[in-house]
């Protein structure tokens, strides 16, 4: 077993076919979703993806189904020296390094879900061009940079007309344009009524020391203090996600493995078509070398 490992959570993306198998852990979380009106263990179990697919019910499902297989990957053996998310994956990271409670986090992330799920405006992935390139193409229209994924993966968000204008661009410099099934512009200033929603929930929240570096989406760097990480959240709405400084903020930190804590296999790819040092797994990958 690596003697570095870090944990990485992927953000809104794969929905899960089935509840984890030891949501009896959580259903305590499962019900404030109940209650809130959100009949996700119903969706799940009907295979309704198109209900489960909407904001408001994604992100909390992708949040429980993280904590649960973080539970199962502790329980395995493996136990990470850092941790990372990818935007919703920040606040199941933040639990995993003991700065926030788990019921303040599912409280905190079912209100993000219902506040962002309205905004109008839609994203697109640009493959093929670079971080300046693709800002470069922005100018001119209110679209941003949203998600540096990768080297030449960028994610590009605003309003409907903005991303046609850039999409049109990219694939004239000789990008490969991906249209993202998202229900608004994600990590863009159109989202700056969610945030300034979400903050005074965000305010009440109990934000402990972490147990371990966490390394923020939004600064791209690894942070120790509660004030710092409650400050990034408190803009993380609107702010691109550096995930490739994430990266590379792994790197410095001896991570020698990085295990996705999640259904699917986004971050993993990530991080094998770059040019990292780190072995990236995923969750099932992880929990198969420890049977």
């Amino acid at each position: 077993m690596p003697s570095k490992v870090a944990f990485l959570f992927p953000g809104q993306g794969r929905i899960p076919e089935a509840l984890p198998v030891n949501i009896e852990r959580f259903s305590r979380l499962l019900s404030m979703t109940t209650d809130a009106g959100l009949q996700l263990a119903d969706w799940v179990l009907a295979g309704d993806k198109s209900r489960l697919g909407q904001t408001d019910a994604s992100q909390p499902i992708l949040f429980l189904d993280s904590l649960c297989r973080e539970r199962m990957l502790r329980d395995a053996g493996w136990y990470p020296i850092c941790v990372a998310g990818h935007s919703l994956g920040e606040y199941a990271a933040l639990v995993s390094a003991g700065v926030l409670g788990e019921d303040d986090a599912m409280r905190a992330v079912i209100e993000r879900g219902r506040l962002m799920q309205d905004i109008d405006g839609t994203m697109v992935a640009i493959l093929k061009l670079d971080l300046d390139t693709v800002t470069t193409l922005c100018q001119g229209t209110e679209a941003v940079v949203a998600n540096h994924n990768a080297v030449t993966q960028i994610i590009v968000s605003g309003a409907a007309g903005d991303i046609q204008t850039v999409t049109q661009r990219a694939e004239d410099a000789g990008a490969r344009c991906m249209p993202l099934t998202v229900s608004g512009p994600f990590h863009s200033p159109l989202m700056q009524p969610a945030q300034d929603a979400l903050l005074p929930l965000l305010d009440t929240l109990v934000f402990r020391e972490p147990t371990m570096p966490v390394v923020s989406g939004v600064s791209g760097q690894s942070h120790r203090q509660a004030r710092d990480l409650k400050g990034f959240l408190q803009r993380q709405i609107t702010s691109p996600v550096r995930w490739v400084d994430v990266s590379k903020q792994l790197e410095q930190l001896g991570v020698e493995t990085a295990v996705e804590v999640g259904s699917g296999e986004i971050l993993t790819r990530l991080g094998r078509r770059s040019q990292s040092s780190i072995r990236f797994l995923t969750f099932e990958e992880a929990i198969h070398e420890r049977i």
